[in-house]
């Protein structure tokens, strides 16, 4: 049997999360950390623009405005607002049995636990197994169905995206429980009508039942037991390093 941490926390700052994200995968990397699956929130709404992204796709103004933390995400991909969800990060090495550095076979293994938490939650959703369907001159994650992702009658409900290195993979996605439809319309300056929260499909699901289904369902799709832990002490060191160093610098921010 494999094993895999898992790591639940609750609301921590962007640039905190971001940076803990990257030091976690950085630990795993090394093999100084098992493969870990970390569930946490955000101490307040929040905006993660993609790697690659410019910073000038959302609503500069508008965001300062409403003191929302704008943090560049080591992961590629386009924008998300993060307030009323639960994210994930996926940390592992590519170790030949779970995760091959087969780019498609690492984002359907992922899907399909997802999809079977989901499942376990009672909500019928099918995973996207094409190329982006819709929304490709978007600026907002939320806009577009990329492989990998997950959809309810034909609205997006999970986001998410990788970076690859050499010998393993960094995974995060966002599973909101709730849109505010007119706030990201705010922000990103177009409609979010085909897009939906957890709590519309099914009204009165909580955040446990959520972190519970996710864990059996990894368990089951991945075929390895969970094993409840925290971060290291080398990891929130590294965490601290490159929150203070990276995540919560204009020059990393705002490089684009």
């Amino acid at each position: 049997m494999r094993f895999m941490r898992l790591i639940i926390q609750e609301g921590g700052s962007a640039p905190f999360n971001m940076a803990l994200d990257e030091a976690i995968s950085e630990a795993v990397r090394k093999g100084l950390s098992p493969p870990t699956l970390r569930l946490y929130q955000w101490e307040s709404p929040s905006i993660t623009i993609g790697y690659f992204q410019r910073a000038s796709d959302i609503d500069m103004h508008y965001c300062s405005e409403r003191g929302y933390a704008i943090v560049r995400r080591l992961t590629g991909g386009r924008a998300i607002l993060h307030d009323d969800e639960i994210t994930y990060s996926i940390s592992s090495r590519f170790d030949g049995n779970i995760f091959t550095g087969r780019l498609h076979s690492d984002y359907s293994v992922i899907g399909n636990a997802i999809l079977c938490a989901l499942s376990l939650c009672g909500i019928d959703a099918i995973l996207n197994h094409s190329k982006r369907q819709r929304g490709q001159r978007s600026t907002a994650c939320f806009k577009s169905v990329s492989y990998g992702e997950i959809t309810v009658d034909g609205r997006k409900i999970t986001g998410n995206a990788q970076k690859r290195f050499t010998d393993g993979l960094l995974q995060q996605g966002s599973i909101p429980l709730s849109i505010d439809r007119l706030e990201l319309k705010r922000i990103f300056n177009e409609g979010f009508d085909d897009v939906a929260g957890l709590r519309d499909i099914k009204p009165g699901i909580t955040v446990r039942e959520i972190r519970d289904a996710l864990r059996r369902g990894f368990e089951e799709v991945l075929g390895v037991r969970m094993i409840s832990d925290r971060p290291t002490d080398l990891e929130m060191r590294r965490a601290r390093e490159l929150e203070s160093e990276r995540y919560s610098t204009r020059g990393w921010n705002m490089r684009r």
